[in-house]
């Protein structure tokens, strides 16, 4: 009987092994990230969360005990997956809306563009920013941000122009007010300028031409369904910079395989709804969605400039 059941064990154990072995054959097909929904904390913001990086491998060790502790009391059961990372966006427009939204990090999807998504967010890059464009067209609609020239204080980009001279802004793109002048309102506070260069911010080095400094590997998987957060390209594959576009509608036809989405947003999408689509003004371009292959571009009209202030008063990663 003792021999039976030793027999037994070895046979658990070695099952148990060649599976493991085959979850790391570069053909197994297993999840590699496990969503992680953080909970919010503070006031109003957007919360991220990320699996750790060891969560694959966790996972793995996880279902290896669990088969050998079933023949095997004596094995101990391995620790839980080291917890992850969060970012917090704090919002704030001037027209009324705040709240949190928590959005998941992709960087099994695109380590690259996270990992810059990181980088942006812990140089201060995103503080003070704002949402510059929200477009809505065929019952369709995003949200484009990240720009720091949206920033309501001065900020230059430390790449020279052709002219030999830095690109900098004076800040005050909405003034202290917080609106700009329409049909409904006046404002006097703002000044144009600081808007003219909106769409053309990103961090230090970056152009949206061919001399910039910055040349982000592209990285065209995941999917641009609703909620999904990609980094905004121009008309080269690399060209992305800090600029990001959130879906509010499936996406998925115009902007597949042509840029990285790096992120998912899991609760609050009800508030980026409430953003005013309506009462804007023209911005200096129509909003175009680049491609790299023989496909027609999808191109949205250029009204799109919220009159009220969209703002993002911080990103934090926690």
């Amino acid at each position: 009987g003792r021999n039976l059941l030793a027999k037994m064990r070895s046979l658990l154990v070695a099952t148990a092994l060649l599976g493991c072995a085959e979850a790391f054959a570069p053909s197994a097909v297993l999840p590699t990230r496990v969503p992680r929904v953080a909970a919010s904390t503070g006031a109003a913001g957007v919360v991220c969360a990320e699996a750790g990086p060891d969560s694959r491998r966790n996972l793995l060790k996880g279902a290896l005990g669990l088969a050998v502790g079933a023949v095997l009391p004596s094995v101990p059961l391995p620790a839980a997956a080291a917890g992850g990372e969060k970012c917090v966006m704090e919002i704030k427009t001037a027209d009324g809306i705040a709240g949190t939204v928590e959005i998941e990090l992709m960087p099994d999807v695109a380590p690259k563009t996270v990992a810059a998504f990181k980088e942006y967010v812990q140089s201060g890059l995103y503080d003070g920013t704002a949402f510059h464009r929200v477009n809505e067209f065929a019952k369709k609609k995003v949200l484009v941000g990240g720009d720091p020239y949206t920033k309501e204080e001065a900020f230059c980009n430390d790449i020279d122009t052709w002219k030999g001279q830095k690109t900098c802004s004076a800040g005050a793109g909405y003034g202290p007010d917080g609106w700009l002048a329409n049909g409904k309102r006046g404002s006097g506070d703002d000044d144009k300028a600081t808007r003219n260069l909106w769409d053309k911010g990103g961090p230090p080095g970056w152009r949206r031409d061919g001399l910039s400094k910055i040349k982000l590997e592209p990285e065209f998987g995941g999917k641009h369904e609703r909620g999904a957060i990609s980094l905004r390209r121009f008309n080269r594959p690399n060209s992305a910079g800090s600029q990001f576009i959130i879906n509010l509608a499936d996406m998925t036809k115009e902007m597949d395989g042509q840029s990285a989405v790096f992120g998912k947003v899991t609760k609050g999408i009800e508030l980026l709804d409430k953003m005013d689509s309506k009462m804007v003004l023209k911005s200096n371009t129509a909003l175009d969605f680049p491609r790299d292959d023989d496909k027609f571009v999808t191109t949205w009209s250029a009204w799109d400039r919220p009159v009220a202030r969209q703002g993002i008063t911080s990103i934090k990663i926690e």
